[in-house]
């Protein structure tokens, strides 16, 4: 990591950065009145290539800009048949989509739970606990113009948690649709049910977009035996032979509005709000049973947000941007026959300053940002849950608390950008200062080389951190931060307009690294270096028809991970005992694979076929005695989609997943549970 020595001194590096780049401002601003400010702010605008707005908080040319980086198009986004977010990441190199019980884990390039995920810039995870994203059904893709996805850390321009990646859903305007579009869904298994509605106007120098989404369907359809725990009187377990009975889960429900109304590109006002509920199971170690124990649970509960944005021209090279966004997550949890609900919300401002210098050559963005974060009621657990389910001849409760807490957090940050002949050098720093945990820099360096149009070499290297789990910021000490720092290196090369070939490797070193249990808390500090290689290309061999493939090969050194349990207790009154176990760290999978191709035979008819491989993973979890491995896995998907049947505008799909391996194991969250069956969807779509 950074030397400790030079951290000393990065403040006032920092404040020398903005000094004189105002100095420069007032020098070198040249040929102001003929220059355009679209010439020098915005780097690159264009329908037809795909466009990137997070690496630099400026819209850019993704072929170049300064970040290991992937766009996925509205038009993949329909053509592939593709609902969740989880299954568009699954297809983008490096991403790895567990799928659990409760939904969607997400690895990337080796490291669980790593990706800040935002929508409309508007960080949508949860500061209680790093797994909890929209990943699935609770966000719909219906409404989404592109999805920009950046590999590397990202927290000089984004802040905490911009860890392994960045991800930012990019919703549609009313200048992306101008009328109404519907949506008809029916899928099965679960007789999914879903219904949309998008409706935009373009007035010129206002916009108006709105959507409303509706789903329904039985997601897991297992029998649960252990009904009953919690007990009546509030302090005791049921007896064991009470606890059993038999349950079915029942549908899940997921239902989201969201809109944005514009004033040219000086104000607008946007918001989502998502509300559901999932039921699903989960097969418990079973130490002191003779049977397999199978307790329901269910997450859910609304979040959403709502933003403010203005923008403010001071002169032909300069602007100011200001986003200010309020969001919240109500997050509802039953565990068996208890509910837990938790409440956290944010309030951010953001002032940024951009500046262009040397006609455009020279690109300055910096800012300042305060977010305030209230929690209520998260759960804090002391002991093991599935220790005390599984106990034959105790009435003990697990012990647990919900804990209450808010923070501040200020930051500054600047990131400046020069283009000297066919390099584009970048560097940026940046300072968040926090009330609960101890300050933190963050720094970025990189070079792109393009010595002609059709290569492009990339030199990256960036650090992050992320923010402390709840354990951390309730123990009442200043915890360390769990910082990366990622080199990465990619070179591109594009012979023609729909051809190209990319090769990169990372490596990446983490350092106060925690994992997370949701019942076991965290384990001890550790670090791990974890590298590998990605490989992209896509090729046009006829006209009409496209593939498209990435591989993904990784590997990680580092000492193994360490818990300090509490162990189970036969009486209430013996003091608290500890017992310390060890286990791999989790990458996932180490080889990753994706082939994918797309055939337009006629005009109005699009066929899409998409074959994946994982190589192998280990199911790790607390009190186990040994880690199982399930094997590898080919999963093939396809859609067909016919435009303009019987009328014009009028669309219908047929998609269908797990085309071939419909009986294969993956890890669950403590034992092996069945891969995703064959399923298909029919869309009907009506633009209006």
């Amino acid at each position: 990591m950074i030397p400790k020595h030079l951290k000393r001194y990065s403040l006032l590096l920092f404040v020398a950065v903005i000094l004189i780049s105002v100095v420069m401002s007032y020098a070198y601003a040249v040929e102001e009145g003929s220059a355009k400010k679209s010439d020098t702010l915005l780097m690159f605008v264009g329908e037809d290539i795909d466009v990137l707005s997070i690496a630099s908080r400026r819209e850019e040319n993704a072929w170049q800009a300064p970040a290991v980086a992937t766009v996925i198009t509205r038009e993949e986004i329909w053509e592939k048949g593709v609902r969740t977010l989880s299954q568009a990441l699954e297809q983008t190199p490096g991403f790895y989509m567990a799928q659990k019980e409760w939904g969607s884990e997400s690895f990337l390039r080796g490291i669980p739970n790593s990706v800040l995920y935002l929508y409309d810039t508007v960080p949508m995870g949860s500061d209680v606990t790093k797994s909890l994203q929209p990943l699935d059904h609770e966000l719909s893709l219906v409404s989404v113009k592109r999805i920009e996805v950046i590999r590397g850390p990202g927290s000089v321009l984004w802040g905490p948690d911009a860890f392994a990646g960045i991800v930012n859903v990019v919703p549609m305007t009313g200048k992306d649709l101008e009328g109404v579009e519907t949506g008809l869904l029916y899928g099965a298994p679960g007789n999914q049910a879903a219904a949309y509605a998008n409706m935009g106007h373009d007035g010129g120098d206002w916009d108006l977009f709105l959507s409303v989404r509706d789903r329904t369907g039985e997601e897991d359809d297992a029998t649960c035996n252990i009904v009953r725990f919690w007990g009546d009187d509030g302090g005791h377990a049921y007896p064991y032979e009470d606890r059993f009975g038999e349950e079915q889960l029942g549908r899940s429900r997921y239902f989201e509005a969201s809109g944005r109304v514009a004033f040219k590109d000086w104000f607008s006002v946007s918001g989502l709000i998502s509300d559901y509920r999932k039921p699903y199971a989960i097969t418990g170690p079973s130490e002191s049973s003779s049977q397999e124990l199978t307790w329901p649970e269910s997450k859910g509960g609304p979040f959403g947000y709502v933003k403010l944005e203005a923008n403010k021209d001071l002169d032909s090279s300069s602007g100011l941007r200001f986003t200010g966004y309020y969001n919240w997550r109500n997050s509802e949890y039953e565990i068996i026959d208890r509910t837990f609900e938790q409440q956290e919300s944010s309030l951010y401002g953001e002032l940024i300053y951009d500046r262009s210098f040397f006609s455009g050559k020279g690109i300055f963005t910096g800012g300042t940002a305060y977010r305030k974060t209230d929690v209520n009621d998260a759960p804090l657990w002391r002991s093991y849950f599935p220790d005390y389910v599984a106990q034959q001849d105790s009435v003990l409760l697990p012990l647990y608390s919900l804990e209450d807490y808010n923070t501040r957090l200020w930051s500054l940050f600047g990131q400046y950008t020069h283009k000297i002949g066919d390099f584009d050098l970048l560097v940026g720093l940046r300072n968040d200062n926090h009330d609960q945990y101890k300050d933190a820099l963050s720094y970025n360096a990189g070079v792109v080389w393009s010595p002609r149009s059709e290569w492009v070499l990339k030199l990256l290297y960036g650090t992050a951190y992320r923010t402390p789990y709840v354990k951390q910021l309730v123990s009442g000490v200043e915890p360390d931060l769990e910082e990366i720092e990622t080199l990465n290196l990619q070179v591109s090369w594009k012979p023609a307009e729909k051809v190209n070939l990319t090769v990169g490797g990372f490596s990446s070193r983490i350092d106060n690294h925690l994992m997370e249990d949701p019942y076991a808390g965290l384990s001890e500090p550790n670090h791990q270096k974890i590298y590998g290689v990605e490989l992209m290309g896509n090729v046009f061999p006829i006209k009409r028809l496209s593939f498209s493939a990435n591989l993904t090969l990784l590997n990680n050194s580092g000492p193994e991970e360490t818990y300090n349990y509490l162990k189970y207790k036969e009486n209430p009154f013996d003091p608290p005992s500890y017992e310390q176990l060890s286990f791999p760290y989790d990458t996932g999978p180490k080889r990753l694979f994706n082939l994918t191709g797309t055939w337009r035979p006629m005009d109005n008819v699009t066929l899409f076929a998409r074959l994946g491989y994982h190589s192998s993973a280990q199911l790790i979890y607390p009190r186990a005695d040994s880690f199982a491995t399930v094997p590898g896995a080919w999963l093939l998907d396809m859609a067909a989609t016919y435009s303009n049947i019987l009328t014009p505008g009028l669309d219908l799909q047929i998609s269908v997943r797990n085309l071939t391996n419909n009986h294969y194991e993956i890890p669950g969250t403590y034992s092996t549970i069945e891969g995703g069956p064959i399923s298909a969807e029919v869309v009907l779509r009506k633009r209006w």
